[in-house]
């Protein structure tokens, strides 16, 4: 994946060979708890930005190359929306077809499946089980399995960016999971002691201290912003007005949980 791309879609676009030609796979992690409905204009914005970035980089080349867009869901609710752009038109008088915009997405629904059905290397099991059961209410007990997987990862350094990431993303996403949980979780998963603090100090005991640094404020608004921007695209400008002026580093962290869960910037409670 070229970089600028990385930098813009972070591990959501991937390159792959097909035949004798580049397929672009463009995966969307629904974090929503329940079906998006307009999940296909979204689907549409990140097409246009990846063939517009192509254009950018590739000038010479006189086509754009495939992108086959697949929705991961693991939501609570049932997948139960069309998988087709045409769907959200209102206007279905065939002599207009022509003029409309339309193409499909496969979605990959998560809840459907065991645990056990879900195979493959190690990081990729860590993550689809994490996301399948991110809303579940037992998801302390559960945990401890998920990471132990860790252990089959040899590289220690890759281990611990890993554990890292996914620990930011459940303390992102829940309202409940705190330091003590985060103990606990680790050592029932056998995750060694300096794993363990490594995190700790580094997600958890950051702004405890009374007074607050603006590194961290810039920070944590620079974090929020880029989940918005991956997420939608360009952001209101009322929207980063409020962002890049919030001062107070427990909206904030509020706002940047929000950030992954909503269905667009205008839900933010700001």
């Amino acid at each position: 994946m070229e970089k600028e791309l990385r930098q813009h879609f972070s591990d959501l676009l991937y390159t792959v060979r097909h035949q004798e030609d580049r397929l672009y796979l463009y995966l969307l992690f629904e974090h929503k708890s329940y079906p998006d409905p307009w999940v296909g204009l979204q689907l549409l914005r990140y097409l246009v930005r990846i063939w517009e970035q192509h254009r950018k980089q590739h000038p010479k080349e006189g086509k754009l190359p495939a992108v086959v867009p697949l929705v991961l869901y693991h939501g609570r609710q049932k997948w139960c929306i069309s998988d087709q752009f045409s769907s959200l038109i209102a206007q279905d008088n065939t002599e207009l077809l022509q003029f409309i915009p339309d193409f499909r997405w496969q979605v990959y629904d998560l809840t459907v499946f065991s645990d056990k059905e879900i195979r493959g290397g190690v990081f990729g099991r860590i993550t689809l089980l994490l996301l399948r059961h991110i809303f579940d209410p037992d998801l302390n007990s559960k945990l401890p399995k998920i990471l132990s997987l860790l252990q089959e990862v040899g590289e220690k350094q890759d281990a611990l960016e890993m554990l890292e990431v996914l620990l930011r993303y459940v303390v992102s996403a829940t309202k409940t999971f705190n330091e003590d949980a985060v103990r606990e979780v680790l050592n029932q998963s056998g995750v060694k002691e300096d794993f363990m603090q490594n995190f700790i100090d580094k997600y958890i005991e950051q702004g405890r201290n009374q007074g607050i640094s603006q590194g961290q404020l810039v920070t944590l608004r620079e974090a929020v912003m880029d989940i918005l921007e991956v997420r939608f695209g360009n952001i209101a400008s009322g929207i980063k007005k409020k962002i890049s002026t919030c001062a107070d580093l427990k909206r904030l962290k509020e706002v940047h949980r929000q950030a992954v869960l909503i269905g667009s910037p205008d839900e933010l409670d700001l």
